[in-house]
């Protein structure tokens, strides 16, 4: 990432990896055994708008922007929804 995080910041970040890769997981890598860095390339910018406040609905738009520009696919909005909400309740301290 380039940047020092505070440990707080840092355990936050490791958790939205986990999370990106868990439970998003557009192409199902997780269920097979997959590299647990699969999506990390998205976490920089992901992480940007967590911390920036963004708003959920955005956050939810960009995973939908990697999954049809990059991945050729698409989950549900409800679940990107989701995964938006898990992560801004990451952020924030509540998970």
């Amino acid at each position: 990432m380039g940047t020092k995080l505070s440990a707080a910041d840092a355990r936050a970040y490791e958790a939205l990896d986990r999370l990106l890769f868990r439970e998003w997981d557009p192409i199902g890598v997780s269920t097979l055994d997959g590299s647990p860095d699969e999506y990390r390339a998205y976490l920089p910018q992901f992480w940007q708008l967590l911390r920036s406040g963004a708003p959920e609905t955005e956050i939810a738009d960009y995973l939908a922007e990697i999954e049809r520009e990059r991945m050729g696919l698409e989950t549900s909005e409800a679940h990107r929804m989701d995964i938006a909400r898990k992560a801004a309740a990451i952020i924030s301290g509540g998970s």
